[in-house]
């Protein structure tokens, strides 16, 4: 005997025409349309914060640029780089009086500092110069006696900062040859010692991005678990 249009079949809760007793087809279509209405919020909810982390650096970057004076507690920019060099390296033995020179910017109140081992250095003798205002041109000469050195033969570390800004309020590093910021003076300890060149510190890279590369791949791992978090809703209902 037949089944008509509509009417329970015998052997199981399902309508003639194929569709499930929970509600049909049109059921399933409303379903799906609230998950991929869910879907869209949330791939948007993801998208928006990946646009955050994308424009943050930027956003720090324009505040970093000022003026001299700097604004809302955010230091400016220095107005210049600096360098410096020291000779000689190594030292024929010790005490001896070492040269430090280079180039700093002119301008913002810009002041020399030498420090030794990390901090600002007092003289050993009644010739040195440990702090100064580059010259016109640019171009200053620190003058330092160095009267011992670490015992491992690591050599005597020095760097040089230079202030500017209102009141030399703020602070920047000066950076040797190839980038470095810290020179290590050691004691010439034979002929050939004296033919090496003179170890030096790790090359200073300035500000890293390695943040911004780890929000970026949290952001891309969010939107990755929504699509497919929805992926499986989607086969769940059909």
């Amino acid at each position: 005997m037949g089944v008509r249009r509509g009417e329970w079949r015998t052997t199981g809760s399902v309508w003639q025409d194929g569709a499930a007793e929970s509600g049909g087809a049109g059921y399933r279509l409303d379903e799906e349309a609230i998950v991929r209405k869910s879907v869209r919020k949330c791939v948007g909810v993801a998208l928006m914060a990946l646009l955050g982390v994308l424009a943050l650096p930027m956003l720090a970057a324009g505040a970093q640029t000022n003026g001299s004076t700097g604004t809302d507690g955010v230091p400016p920019d220095p107005p210049g780089t600096c360098t410096f060099d020291v000779t000689p390296n190594p030292v024929a033995s010790v005490p001896t009086q070492v040269t430090i020179s280079g180039t700093a910017p002119t301008l913002d109140n810009t002041h020399v500092v030498l420090f030794v081992n990390g901090s600002p250095a007092t003289k050993n003798a009644a010739s040195d110069i440990v702090e100064t205002d580059p010259n016109p041109d640019g171009s200053y000469t620190l003058l330092y006696t160095v009267t011992s050195v670490p015992a491992d033969g690591s050599g005597l570390p020095l760097s040089v900062n230079f202030t500017f800004g209102n009141q030399n309020a703020y602070s920047a590093v000066c950076t040797g040859p190839g980038g470095i910021t810290v020179i290590r003076v050691k004691v010439q300890t034979s002929p050939a010692e004296a033919a090496k060149p003179a170890a030096q510190a790790l090359a200073f890279t300035g500000s890293s991005d390695t943040p911004s590369y780890v929000l970026i791949g949290i952001a891309a791992i969010v939107v990755g678990a929504v699509l497919v978090v929805a992926a499986r809703r989607r086969s769940q209902v059909s």
